[in-house]
């Protein structure tokens, strides 16, 4: 059974982006340090709050905390950069002649950061579960929910990340460009969906950051693909 041309760019994006050095160090190298620096650093008042002995902070809850200030940016400048090059390289000349709809490009680089970012947290905070379990902290279903919201929130971040790391890598020319718009602007981008409710305008819920995430999510990626099908290669 033939498979149709944006499945195959999806499983070609998927397995370029997984051999990448940076996955290998966000898949291995940052999960091994974070937890070392939690099993050093776990007693430290400043780390725990200053709640004090009773109220450690638990290695997988430090897990998330570390991949939400991380995982977003690496999404974003994974993506972001992967277009800029290709479009140096003349990559994109190539996809003119074939029978692929420029939209297909966009959205298989999308999902192909998305999904390795995504399997980063999932292994980050079993690790971190698994941290706690060993420590003495019995894996309950309270754990289990608060792990699970904290993994929804951070493929939010990552999803909202990629989509803005697409969308700045499709109006650049330059790596430079995509990283300093990436790192000076993107950031910016990734909190609007907690402004309604620092504002007030929204109530203070979990469903209300998701739903703003996916709806920002998808206009960027709109846009980024409209940039660049009118794009000239």
């Amino acid at each position: 059974m033939a498979t149709s041309p944006t499945l195959r760019l999806v499983r070609d994006e998927l397995y370029g982006f997984a051999r990448s050095k940076v996955m290998l160090v966000l898949w291995v190298i940052l999960p091994a340090i974070a937890i070392v620096g939690y099993l050093l650093f776990k007693d430290n008042a400043q780390l725990n709050g200053g709640l004090g002995e009773d109220h450690q902070l638990s290695a997988n809850t430090f897990m998330s905390l570390i991949l939400s200030s991380l995982s977003g940016t690496i999404a974003a400048l994974m993506v972001a950069v992967d277009i800029v090059s290709e479009r140096q390289r003349k990559v994109y000349e190539l996809y003119v002649i074939r029978p692929i709809r420029r939209e297909a490009i966009i959205w298989a680089k999308f999902i192909a950061v998305f999904l390795c970012v995504t399997i980063a947290c999932v292994v980050s905070i079993a690790l971190g579960i698994a941290v706690d379990t060993v420590r003495g902290d019995p894996f309950n279903a309270t754990i289990a929910f608060d792990a699970l919201k904290a993994l929804s929130q951070l493929t939010c971040v990552v999803g909202l990340s990629a989509a803005v790391g697409v969308l700045f890598g499709v109006i650049s020319r330059t790596i430079v460009v995509a990283v300093l718009l990436i790192l000076y602007g993107g950031q910016n981008l990734t909190i609007v969906p907690m402004i309604p409710t620092y504002f007030g305008v929204l109530p203070d819920q979990f469903w209300v950051f998701q739903l703003v995430s996916v709806l920002m999510i998808v206009a960027l990626t709109w846009l980024a693909m409209v940039i660049f099908r009118r794009s000239q290669f």
